[in-house]
């Protein structure tokens, strides 16, 4: 091992697998891709106090070693558009920061920024302060929440103005105590503008006081007389009432739903997908719900979301309260199954780069241990890779698992991607820490099938930390039957890049993808063999970044930076696509 891969081994896991340690030697780094998966709840392998006091030692480590770099990774952190659209990092990273922060340069700006995007992201920012003692709210901070609100149309208050955020503490009565959106926009009532400064007065006054307080607020008249009686078109569309509004008001009736699809834009598309069975079940035909889904665009939405809807319409699914008592049931309706699969269509519309990819899945325990999304969350980091690998065996025919060899699953004529997601969660391939021995052993499959389309990408989606692509070794038999066909292996360079070099000799130009889907500990190092990419995290901006690089020739990436010293602190950025790309928010 190379002595700048020594100097950062932190520990060895059970299979002996290098887990390496960048937050003294990188924090850039090692905020970027070793935290840039957390999701800050109980996993596989940590507590959650354990994984939140990681996470804000990174964040911290890495704002003292370039002032500004941990705001800017927040935004990054919490842009649905232009960054990954975390929503669990997204209100905690600022909380962390202001608090360590109050009155920097940064705080008032950012904070605006990490909350800007929805409203109970500004209540969960407050929540962040009571649950993780961080203390009172500073002034710049709350000046960041109002200019939040500020930008934000009254539906989407209003919208989070009933929900209540649950507090960890418990009051004097054993409740587990919570706060609402009001109470946030009191934490910054001395800097809401005139219409929020309404809105606040409204929705903190006893509900007798509450008609003289609406007037001039639009949407919240024809609301208050939509349900006064006044139940008209007009007021329905004016009060721009939510999908829940108008069924606890007007019933689950097929006229009901035949209403709200009638007003573009009514129900979004998120909620299209959440009550495609509601629908159906009220009498809404097959063909107009298959018509409607393909007129919507589901920009935002994920595969693995569309999967666990596709999953819960064709098992059923049983929600548990707190007490772990069930406390919802839904029964199966497979007949809505073919819209999920149109929504999905319309969800990979442009998300993978361009060429045959070859997805390749770890189908460990560990994988379906961690929710994403949190605790409340359906799906996991295994469906996150079964779903990809399956999405990529759209163009090419057939995904695969892995472990030390590769387990090919071809998807059979009329075969559903939903339905290839599943088959592969029953897979043999229950990962690795390297990959190498999974590419030789492709390679000999596609040797002997000619006809097997090639792929031109190989995504490894895992959980684990993966070697180095630079320290990771074959087995000798294995290089051995590469002779044998008579191809070279190149023993004077890392056995990866042997085996790709041997690749692009016989079946063409491939790139390899290393994606670490969620980071517990530590994560590789960023890759220095050309060919291979190592990702963490996962949103459609991660292929965007492996489009740029196969665009630029696939290179290895800068050797790393020497080891940070205090002295380091905010000089010399370092070099990299990604830490640059945040640097821009």
């Amino acid at each position: 091992m190379p002595r700048v891969l020594r100097e950062v081994v932190g520990a060895l896991t059970h299979e002996g697998a290098a887990a390496f340690d960048l937050s003294q030697t990188d924090p850039l780094t090692h905020l970027t891709f070793t935290k840039g998966a957390a999701l800050l709840e109980e996993s596989f392998y940590r507590t959650q106090v354990e994984e939140i006091r990681s996470y804000a030692a990174a964040l911290l480590g890495a704002e003292r070693h370039e002032r500004g770099f941990g705001w800017k990774f927040a935004a990054y952190m919490r842009d649905p558009v232009k960054g990954k659209g975390n929503r669990i990092q997204g209100s905690v990273a600022p909380a962390i920061l202001a608090a360590a922060d109050p009155e920097g340069p940064f705080t008032e700006e950012y904070t605006f920024r990490c909350l800007r995007h929805r409203a109970d992201d500004v209540a969960l920012f407050l929540t962040h302060f009571d649950n993780l003692g961080l203390g009172e709210v500073p002034e710049a901070a709350r000046k960041g929440m109002a200019r939040a609100l500020a930008g934000m149309d009254l539906y989407q208050l209003l919208k989070y103005a009933g929900r209540q955020f649950a507090l960890s503490r418990r009051r004097k009565n054993g409740q587990r105590a919570s706060l609402r959106l009001v109470d946030a926009m009191g934490v910054a009532k001395a800097h809401l503008d005139e219409r929020t400064l309404k809105l606040y007065h409204y929705l903190h006054a006893p509900t007798r006081e509450r008609t003289a307080l609406a007037q001039g607020l639009e949407l919240l008249e024809a609301r208050r007389a939509f349900f006064g009686g006044e139940a008209s078109l007009e007021n329905f569309v004016k009060g721009r009432l939510s999908t829940e509004q108008a069924l606890s008001f007007m019933g689950s009736t097929q006229e009901t739903w035949r209403r709200v699809l009638d007003v573009p834009g009514l129900l979004p598309d998120m909620a299209f997908k959440g009550y495609l069975r509601a629908m159906y079940q009220a009498g809404i035909p097959l063909d107009v719900l298959l018509a409607e889904a393909r007129k919507r665009r589901f920009a935002g939405l994920w595969p693995h979301q569309v999967y666990m809807g596709w999953w819960a319409a064709m098992a059923g699914k049983t929600r548990e309260d707190s007490q772990g008592e069930d406390c919802f049931h839904a029964d199966p309706v497979p007949a809505i199954a073919p819209v999920f699969e149109v929504i999905l269509e319309k969800v990979c519309e442009g998300l993978l780069p361009a060429g045959k990819s070859l997805g390749i899945a770890d189908i460990s325990g560990s994988m379906f241990g961690a929710k994403v999304g949190g605790v409340k969350g359906s799906a996991h980091v295994g469906d996150v890779a079964v779903v990809l690998a399956a999405v990529m065996a759209r163009e090419l025919g057939y995904a695969a698992t892995f472990s030390d060899d590769i387990f090919v699953e071809d998807r059979a004529r009329g075969q559903g991607v939903l339905d290839l997601a599943t088959k592969l969660r029953s897979g043999p391939g229950w990962g690795s820490t390297q990959v190498v021995n999974s590419v030789v052993n492709l390679i000999s499959l596609l040797l002997k099938n000619p006809s097997r389309p090639r792929p031109r990408t190989l995504y490894f989606f895992s959980d684990m930390q993966f070697h180095p692509p630079e320290v990771q070794s074959v087995e000798p038999g294995l290089v051995e039957s590469l002779r044998k066909r008579g191809l070279e292996f190149d023993a004077s360079v890392p056995p990866l890049q042997a085996v790709l070099q041997a690749w692009h000799h016989v079946l063409g130009p491939v790139d390899v993808v290393l994606w670490n889907l969620a980071a517990y500990d530590n994560a590789p190092l960023p890759s220095q063999v050309p060919n291979v990419l190592m990702l963490a995290g996962f949103d459609a901006n991660s292929f965007r970044h492996v489009s740029t690089w196969q665009a630029s020739g696939s290179p290895a990436l800068p050797a790393k930076a020497q080891a940070v010293t205090p002295a380091d602190a905010g000089g010399a950025k370092k070099p990299g696509v990604e830490l640059d790309f945040i640097r821009t928010f």
